[in-house]
């Protein structure tokens, strides 16, 4: 008994702590877009998608790999292929965040917006030191540290922008924006060094030690490389979408781009936030049971969330203008967007469990071209639907790209691992009859 509640209490902690972390993002959204004029607020939501994404692109995936390269080093006491692994991160992170710093410093002279320049700027500043946290907090949970390994990032991070925003509305502070960009660098600058001095040695970014014998970069890249783009298109999708609608569209169309996507994104998490606990029992019914024990764990979960977005989406069908009045009356139009947006959720999760069941087959590099393709593919069509249609252009785009992965991955799915993961799957087997209760 002891020992099921060592495994499961640090996944309620996570799962726990990304909750809280996604109430206390929308929180900060509704009294952002309450609190300052639209143009204010989409400078604000750019660059809150750019520190996510380029933070990503920092780490270069090293992050993902991370939690099982340096889990498995731990418990074999191979101290030196830690020290090895985390030195080969540290020097690819160190050249990347340096050109993406020129990068963004160079955009303040190149995009005719000063305002979308800016969130650039900030936004990637901000993403230096959250790579930082990205990386310490897979080499946390290697240590078994769990809550450094989370709450850093997801709760503490999120939760001081809020108090910063509120206090700034409390106290009558000046309504400017650049305040709130500082102490989005501020912050992660703050979070990203304490929880390094709480990690002490086992902190990713010590020094003092020898250069390691051999250089693995080689060897991790491709790994990282694959893993990072699959994240991106996993979990960073309403990032990128608000990161290219600031290419297209003026700051105040990018607000209320932002709330769209990102109240449908925090939808999504909700409904797919079952994959989460069934994954531990997933791997184990792969190992001893049958095939039906493992299409029926499928077919509950898929069907679990797909219940979850039919139901939400509905609801803001009818009820979606009065959950965009609470960011206020210039939120209107996003209606529509938030409307398709949420098709794409509901596309994402009848997409079900292939993704999960490609990594555990190990086929994480046959995947990232999939990945790229789909990234691809959403930057055409938003570039050709944005200027057409606006918001809804961008959010017909995102949904292209949605079924274009995950019919993609379920194709994938089938070849490689000879079944798959998705809602059809379950259809198709019938397991809406014979899924035991």
């Amino acid at each position: 008994m002891r020992s099921f509640w060592l495994i499961i209490m640090p996944v309620f902690g996570l799962m726990g702590a990304r909750l809280a972390g996604a109430g206390f993002g929308f929180v900060s959204q509704i009294v952002l877009a309450r609190a300052f004029v639209p143009h204010d607020v989409g400078v604000a939501f750019l660059a809150i998608s750019v520190t996510s994404f380029v933070s990503l692109l920092i780490t270069c995936g090293y992050h993902t790999i991370a939690l099982t390269y340096l889990a498995r080093f731990q418990a074999f006491g191979r101290s030196q292929l830690v020290w090895a692994f985390l030195y080969a991160a540290r020097r690819d992170m160190a050249v990347v965040a340096v050109v993406l710093v020129a990068l963004s410093l160079l955009a303040l002279w190149i995009l005719p917006d000063h305002d979308t320049a800016k969130a650039f700027l900030y936004g990637t500043l901000a993403a230096v030191p959250l790579a930082a946290i990205r990386l310490n907090n897979s080499a946390a949970n290697a240590q078994k540290r769990f809550t450094l390994s989370y709450a850093p990032d997801f709760v503490v991070r999120p939760a001081l922008l809020l108090g910063f925003i509120g206090a700034m509305v409390l106290l009558g502070v000046q309504r400017n924006i650049d305040y709130v960009l500082v102490a989005m660098v501020g912050i992660a600058a703050a979070v990203a060094v304490g929880q390094a001095l709480m990690l002490g040695t086992d902190n990713a970014f010590v020094r003092g030690r020898a250069k390691p014998s051999r250089d693995l970069r080689k060897f991790y890249r491709r790994r990282a490389a694959a893993m990072l783009m699959f994240t991106i298109v996993a979990g960073a999708t309403a990032d990128l979408v608000v990161l290219i609608g600031g290419f297209f569209l003026v700051p105040s169309d990018v607000a209320v781009l932002g709330v769209s996507v990102r109240v449908a994104a925090l939808v999504g998490f909700f409904s797919s936030a079952s994959q989460q606990f069934v994954l531990r029992d997933l791997v184990s019914a792969m190992a001893r049971m049958g095939r039906s024990e493992v299409d029926a764990l499928l077919w509950r979960t898929n069907i679990t969330g797909l219940a979850t977005m039919l139901a939400a989406t509905l609801f803001v069908l009818v009820f979606g203008h009065l959950v965009l009045a609470l960011f206020g009356p210039d939120y209107a139009a996003g209606y529509w967007p938030l409307l398709i947006f949420l098709i794409s959720q509901v596309v994402r999760v009848m997409g079900g469990m292939n993704g999960q069941l490609l990594a555990l087959g190990g086929h994480q590099v046959r995947s990232a071209a999939t990945c790229v393709a789909a990234v691809v593919l959403l930057v055409v069509l938003a570039a050709v639907l944005t200027p057409l249609w606006g918001l809804v252009g961008i959010a017909l785009a995102t949904l292209g790209a949605e079924v274009f992965w995950a019919i993609s991955l379920g194709v994938l799915t089938q070849r490689l691992e000879g079944r798959r993961g998705d809602i059809f799957h379950g259809l198709a087997t019938h397991q809406i009859f014979t899924a035991p209760r």
